[in-house]
């Protein structure tokens, strides 16, 4: 299951032993999986459980968290911490439920095109200086580098899918996609960028197949950075969720998805579990957001 710090005493410290605030996102392949459903209930545990939780709704192209907790409309959203320089502690809203707040997304005037790099690194500062005991983020689907930049940014990465061929085959590109931009910023800190880049051209030659004899082939052939990339992946897994599972045959895609990342790419995919397919819910959801204002 997702690890959870049940005394402040453990909660995370940076490098000058001050207490942190602890990052979740929620992220996966394309849309319609579930994402914001799951971290909406994620974050509605975390809070019963007495933990300040702030819930972030980082999905650009379809923001709806705050449909989730009854919120039809608001006059504080994201886009005006880019648009009108507010601080981002001044959108947070109260969703109704003790210890849970959510900053809102805007799907009128905010694009992910829209975002600069420079902007991008401030809002990332800002969510970490957030006062709370975890921040989660719900991103949109899809596989931008703003999406994989916002999803490396936690400290727990959680994908979920529902088990349906497309959406599996989506889930994977997506733990892919993030883990290959991790292993480019763990070359780039230690000078291997250009070298690997070499190395990953003549993989043919070298008989390097994927991504594993890769870094199998720099640890090797470059044994001065091999405890330091051990160090820096060895703690890298992601959290995989099914959603909307149906019987027990789709339980076991989980599973699966574990299978294939170990093997192809070499990262842990640890499967924490299954949502069951909930049609009455999925029901007053739908009624909940076309009614009437």
């Amino acid at each position: 299951m997702i690890e959870v710090n049940e005394n402040r005493e453990h909660r995370r410290v940076n490098s000058r032993g001050e207490e942190r605030v602890e990052i979740w996102a929620v992220g996966g392949g394309k849309g319609g999986t579930g994402k914001t459903f799951v971290i909406c209930q994620l974050a509605t545990y975390l809070a019963s459980i007495g933990k300040r939780v702030i819930l972030i709704d980082n999905d650009f192209g379809g923001a709806n968290v705050h449909s989730f907790f009854g919120i039809k409309k608001t006059a504080k959203t994201i886009s005006q911490f880019f648009e009108e320089k507010e601080s981002l502690e001044n959108l947070v809203i109260e969703t109704g439920i003790e210890n849970l707040s959510i900053i809102p997304g805007n799907t009128r005037s905010v694009s992910p095109a829209n975002i600069k790099y420079g902007h991008k690194l401030k809002l990332f500062r800002h969510i970490k200086a957030l006062d709370a005991d975890y921040i989660l983020l719900d991103l949109g689907g899809g596989t931008s580098t703003d999406t994989i930049d916002s999803f490396l940014l936690a400290d727990r990465l959680i994908v979920v899918a529902i088990p349906e061929i497309t959406s599996i085959e989506n889930l994977y590109q997506f733990i892919k996609s993030a883990y290959f931009r991790k292993l480019k910023d763990v070359f780039v800190k230690h000078g291997l960028k250009e070298r690997t880049r070499d190395i990953w051209e003549k993989r043919k030659k070298l008989g390097i197949q994927n991504i594993v004899e890769l870094l199998e082939y720099v640890k090797v052939n470059f044994p001065d950075a091999r405890e330091s990339l051990q160090n820096e992946l060895n703690n890298f897994s992601f959290h995989v969720i099914l959603n909307k599972v149906r019987n027990l045959r789709e339980v076991h895609e989980g599973f699966s998805v574990k299978s294939i990342c170990i093997k192809y790419i070499g990262v842990d995919a640890i499967y924490v579990g299954y949502v069951e397919y909930d049609f009455q819910f999925w029901r007053n959801l739908s009624l909940l957001q076309t009614a009437p204002t």
